[in-house]
């Protein structure tokens, strides 16, 4: 069963947070070694609010065709 995990792209001048559903960390490490996968659900620092805007805007599935940024961090590397 997929669940959601709390991922983010060091970018060098901040990050890029987002939310992949996957079976595990280690699938999207697998996928997306430049990813890093966030351990707990989310860092204590990260408001509802903040979350809630990642959730509605940046949620991919492990499966799916990259979109978005996730698509063209892929097509940088």
């Amino acid at each position: 069963m997929k669940k959601a995990y709390l991922v983010v792209y060091d970018c060098g001048m901040g990050g890029v947070w987002s939310i992949i559903h996957a079976q595990s960390k280690e699938e999207i490490n697998a996928k997306y070694p430049s990813l890093m996968v966030w351990d707990r659900l989310r860092p204590n620092w990260l408001a509802d609010e903040c979350y809630n805007r990642i959730s509605s805007a940046r949620t991919f599935d492990i499966d799916e065709e990259p979109t978005g940024w996730l698509r063209a961090m892929l097509d940088q590397q």
